[in-house]
């Protein structure tokens, strides 16, 4: 998971309390790295499935201004009970970054029910082969919620190599020399 960190002025310079549906937690780690992505270039996340399946789509339509999505992979509940104890459902993000803001909100930044009718975001209803697992509704914390039970006998490590060979982009070639010149190393 990555790490969220506000010192100074961070909640201004990255929207955090002009869009009040929108925490620190979901958005600062998130932010920064866009930013600090330059144009056309990817970016692979973790990240748990309230990114993809909160009902409120302020961070999806956040995310969809400033990159596309090239393709996000749910993975099962047991994928890191092993390293952290837990079991959580998690997605994996690739992300490109846009050459500017758009105003834009593709399907994936809204929710769907799949055939079961379980709500979750419309990009896995519409690309299930990007689920690693089955979903289902199971017995929560605070009540019924969905969650990604792994198949029987398979094999993570297969199931996510052919998920990432559905992931399709273009890299454009872009000149890092322009930028280093610009860049001031003073110490």
């Amino acid at each position: 998971m990555m790490e969220s960190r506000v010192s100074g002025n961070a909640h201004a310079r990255f929207g955090v309390g002009e869009n009040p549906e929108i925490t620190s937690k979901d958005y600062l780690s998130l932010s920064k790295s866009l930013d600090k992505l330059r144009p056309g270039g990817v970016m692979a996340l973790i990240t748990s499935k309230g990114t993809m399946d909160k009902e409120n789509s302020a961070v999806r339509k956040y995310i969809a201004q400033r990159a596309d999505l090239l393709g996000a992979i749910r993975l099962p509940n047991n994928t890191f009970k092993g390293n952290a104890g837990t079991e959580v459902v998690s997605d994996i993000l690739i992300l490109q970054k846009r050459d500017r803001i758009v105003d834009i909100e593709p399907d994936w930044v809204q929710l769907g029910t799949d055939e079961n009718g379980i709500l979750m975001n419309r990009y896995f209803v519409e690309h299930p082969e990007m689920i690693l697992g089955e979903m289902k509704m199971v017995s929560g914390r605070f009540g019924p919620e969905a969650t990604c039970v792994p198949y029987e006998g398979a094999d993570l490590a297969e199931q996510l190599s052919e998920a990432v060979s559905n992931i399709h982009g273009e890299l454009t070639v872009y000149e890092v020399e322009d930028e280093l010149a610009e860049e001031d190393n003073s110490i």
